[in-house]
């Protein structure tokens, strides 16, 4: 369960769309409150032919590095973020039903791009740089900056119809982050939210929709187990050798210890 992926999902949208002021405002972006976090963009949320700048978060890769003999697992991984922004509208689509008639379903529509929509992009994919980049003092990224520790790499591709020949209003942005991987409460500490998730859920405001998925996930996640009692401990000394239990030259037994 790679909960850092999650913190970094739900941080990355606060900073686009900070909770306290999704229904009012301001908005650090032109998407205004349609931003969402792994979704599809909601049509009654879209007006007909009026086109809406949207933003989608999505968490993908997750690449570390186990180090040590032991090969102890990684304490900071790559995770890479991807925003999706385009300019969608409310459209319809006619589809085929099982009974060979015909149905018309509402969609989300995105059209060609014109220099209207691409100047909008470039703005939207502007902003959505400036707030997710650490050096820069955005307000509503405070928590972000506190998950995400170094931005590797930055790539923004557009995106073109199923035959390759007309370019779409919608652009992909992918940032390699570097986060701490998920820290579960040691052994006999009380059960909650592993780390960096519950830095997040402290941070969002209650009720709203981060703060509920955090509340949910903790009550999914396993207690730790508890403490194991020690008996005792055993110290063997060798003189000019690795020594073993059967083989030492000094032994140290503390009964009872705690």
């Amino acid at each position: 369960m790679s909960l850092h992926r999650l913190a970094l999902r739900l941080a990355a949208v606060e900073a686009l769309c900070p909770a306290a002021y999704e229904a009012t405002g301001p908005y650090p972006t032109l998407a205004g409150s349609l931003v969402y976090d792994s979704r599809q963009v909601p049509i009654d949320q879209l007006v007909p032919d009026k086109p809406r700048p949207v933003l989608l978060v999505y968490t993908e890769e997750d690449k570390g590095t186990p180090w040590g003999s032991g090969r102890h697992r990684p304490d900071e991984v790559l995770v890479t973020l991807v925003v999706e922004a385009l300019i969608a509208a409310r459209g319809t689509v006619l589809i085929d039903l099982p009974d060979g008639s015909t149905d018309t379903v509402g969609v989300a529509d995105v059209g060609p791009t014109d220099p209207e929509h691409e100047a909008l992009l470039d703005v939207l994919e502007a902003q959505v740089r400036y707030i997710l980049d650490a050096r820069q003092p955005a307000p509503s990224a405070a928590l972000y900056r506190r998950i995400a520790m170094e931005v590797r790499s930055v790539e923004s591709v557009p995106l073109r119809d199923a035959e390759k020949t007309t370019r779409l209003a919608f652009r992909t942005i992918s940032f390699s982050v570097q986060v701490k991987t998920t820290e579960w409460p040691a052994p006999g500490q009380s059960a909650g939210l592993p780390e960096p998730l519950r830095t997040v859920a402290e941070a969002l405001p209650e009720g709203s929709y981060g703060r509920r998925i955090c509340d949910r996930v903790a009550g999914l996640v396993p207690t730790p187990p508890g403490l194991v009692p020690l008996e005792a401990v055993d110290i063997f000394a060798g003189i000019g050798r690795m020594p073993t239990a059967e083989d030492y030259d000094l032994r140290a037994r503390v009964p009872g210890a705690t």
